[in-house]
């Protein structure tokens, strides 16, 4: 179909004919008028206005980009909120471990004051069973000693060497474990005053002690020996106070 053709329809169209019209003037059918009017090639082949083209394959191919560049974008938005969910999740699981670590340090703190506590109050018991064996032998001995100044009528007092070196000896003993559990338990000797008077009665007995055996001949027997020695007023008044009480009080 020539090409001229199309172009008088479409001219003769613009000059207000009808399909009809133009049909009769350029002598063909109408309903190939129509094709030629509405861009369409009918059965001779011939190509479309190259405008008509563009439209014809432009609007498709648009919509197809749209679509497509619609599904890219959902996918995009997707996998961002996928990511964003995923960091949500990472962080609410790092809170978490945080969390659970803190407690497991309170847990542990918490434990090692209990069991602070325990050994501190095990160390107390310790102390308070030390001291109410200390205090008991030092009670049994100053028994004795008031008994003997009693009976001495608080005067000075006369015995044998022997009898005085059990005495001595107790008291030695009682000493020493009282100046080792005051420095395990570090307790203030300086202001102790029991401490103080309890150290001067062991130094009045020691010089008695060391006295006696530097007059002792090497024939001599302790039985055979006597010892005399007389308590002061402060020493007899520790002495009776501590038995009413305790060394450690």
């Amino acid at each position: 179909m020539n090409q001229n053709l199309i172009t008088q329809a479409l001219e003769l169209q613009k000059q207000g004919l009808s399909i009809r019209q133009i049909a009769a003037e350029l002598n063909v059918s109408k309903s190939q008028v129509f094709r030629w009017l509405n861009g369409q090639s009918g059965n001779g082949g011939n190509t479309l206005p190259i405008d008509q083209i563009a439209i014809a394959t432009n609007i498709p191919q648009s919509l197809k980009h749209k679509n497509q560049n619609n599904m890219e974008n959902n996918d995009l938005n997707k996998l961002e909120r996928e990511i964003a969910l995923k960091k949500l999740q990472l962080e609410h699981e790092l809170e978490l471990r945080k969390l659970a670590q803190q407690d497991k340090e309170l847990e542990l703190r918490k434990r090692e004051l209990e069991l602070k506590h325990l050994e501190k109050d095990a160390i107390s018991r310790q102390q308070q069973i030390e001291e109410r064996k200390i205090n008991h032998g030092l009670k049994v001995w100053i028994e004795k000693e008031l008994a003997i100044i009693s009976e001495f009528d608080y005067e000075e007092i006369e015995m044998d060497l022997a009898t005085f070196k059990r005495n001595h000896k107790a008291l030695i003993k009682l000493w020493e474990q009282i100046e080792t559990h005051m420095a395990v338990y570090a307790i203030d000797i300086e202001s102790h005053l029991g401490h103080y008077y309890l150290k001067s009665l062991v130094e009045m007995l020691n010089e008695i002690l060391e006295s006696a055996l530097e007059d002792q001949d090497e024939d001599d027997e302790d039985s055979d020996i006597t010892v005399s020695y007389e308590y002061d007023d402060d020493s007899i008044e520790f002495l009776e106070s501590l038995e009413n009480s305790a060394f450690f009080s």
